[in-house]
């Protein structure tokens, strides 16, 4: 389903509104007719929407300074062109409401007598009382009643506000209105534009992790056939055979934002047995543990926990005392959960324990990928180095991550 722009919400709030403007006559009209048993009829209807008509032009016309005025900051500009909208606007209702000419008193008493009924009694004027004249037959003449005020002209009766201001407060509030929608939707336009430059940013920045991940890895896993070379060489070109194959899954899984569980975890098993061959030696003890359920319907991010396996390899593995390490890759409450847990072995020269680039991209891109949603805990007691990496499961039918 296509999500509506901002722009599109506040068009649907400009019909919708006008919609009820311009149909609330007709209701009423209908309903008035169906309470008197009259049938519907459309004078009325067409005076309502006579006199909705200057607002709605108004309304459309106040869109163009809008956007080429108000959006582009030139105020003075915006409110100078308001002003003259609202006089012309004035101006026409003014004269629209004009339906007669105003009578002045010596042109009242000049108009045509008017004769009395058949009955023989007065006709009360506007002021209720009769007066009598002579004509040029004998008969009585009564003055006529003086022709109401037009619409905008004179007070209003009863100090109630006159039509054509009360027209212009209401235009006012009406652009107020209109301004007030198309700041909020710009608002939500530059939120969304925010939203996708973050966005954006995090996914340069993840690739440019991902990036430093490939050259770490290959440099480390050249290193450990370099050594194998002299010592075995027939080993040595089986392990590079085995490192061509971990460069395919690198260079192709390693490309995307997500991938299945069980890919992962044959890389990780290929990349252990690649070290197991390399660490033969009897005081050297590998052990490694992977999930076996749900499997295809787990995604994650590739090539996550490869830092902290290589960290400790090199930091875990010695030739002339005991080494162990033990990775424990599982599931426990819709979490995925790595434990590796290796020796520590004291070099010359050199710090112990903590890895370097591996570790801290991988911090970074944890912190970009789940925001707090991860946890990872590093512990180092009695030359025992442990690291507990815990991260929320996805599956691949969740449509919120895309491959």
């Amino acid at each position: 389903m296509k999500i509506l722009t901002p722009r599109s919400y506040a068009w649907l709030v400009y019909a919708i509104l006008w919609g009820m403007v311009w149909a609330y006559p007709a209701l009423t009209a209908l309903i008035e007719g169906a309470r008197a048993g009259t049938a519907f009829s459309w004078d009325s209807v067409l005076r309502a929407w006579a006199g909705i008509l200057p607002f709605f032009l108004l309304f459309l016309l106040h869109r163009l300074p809008v956007r080429c005025l108000f959006m582009r900051h030139r105020m003075r500009v915006y409110v100078l062109s308001v002003l003259g909208m609202l006089c012309l606007f004035g101006l026409c209702r003014y004269f629209s409401g004009v339906k007669a000419p105003r009578v002045s008193p010596v042109q009242e008493h000049r108009l045509p007598p008017h004769r009395l009924p058949h009955d023989g009694k007065p006709v009360p004027d506007r002021d209720g009382a009769g007066r009598k004249g002579d004509t040029a037959d004998g008969g009585p003449v009564f003055s006529a009643s003086r022709p109401s005020r037009p619409a905008g002209h004179g007070p209003a009766p009863g100090g109630m506000l006159n039509p054509l201001l009360l027209d212009l407060v209401i235009a006012t509030l009406m652009l107020g209105f209109d301004l007030a929608i198309s700041l909020f939707s710009r608002y939500q336009e530059e939120q969304e534009k925010a939203r996708r430059l973050e966005a954006a940013h995090l996914r340069h920045e993840l690739e440019h992790l991902k990036a430093q991940v490939n050259p770490h890895f290959f440099m480390n896993m050249l290193n450990n056939i370099h050594g194998m070379v002299e010592m075995d060489p027939a080993k040595a070109q089986v392990m590079i055979m085995e490192l061509s194959k971990l460069m395919r899954y690198v260079l192709y899984e390693g490309a995307q934002q997500r991938t299945l569980l069980y890919k992962e975890t044959d890389f990780i098993a290929s990349y252990v047995e690649l070290m197991r061959k390399r660490y033969s030696s009897r005081k050297v003890r590998i052990s490694l543990e992977l999930p076996e359920d749900n499997r295809e319907r787990v995604i994650l991010p590739p090539l996550l926990f490869i830092s902290i396996i290589e960290n400790a390899f090199k930091h875990g593995i010695s030739y002339q005392s005991p080494s162990f390490v033990e990775i424990r890759l599982y599931m426990e409450k819709e979490t995925l959960r790595l434990d590796c847990v290796n020796s520590i072995h004291r070099r010359p020269g050199k710090e112990s324990g903590t890895g370097g680039v591996g570790l801290a991209n991988l911090r970074q891109r944890l912190q970009l990928l789940y925001g707090n949603g991860f946890r990872l805990d590093i512990t180092e007691k009695d030359e025992i180095y442990h690291v507990n990496l815990t991260i929320p499961c996805e599956y691949e039918t969740d449509t919120m991550h895309s491959r």
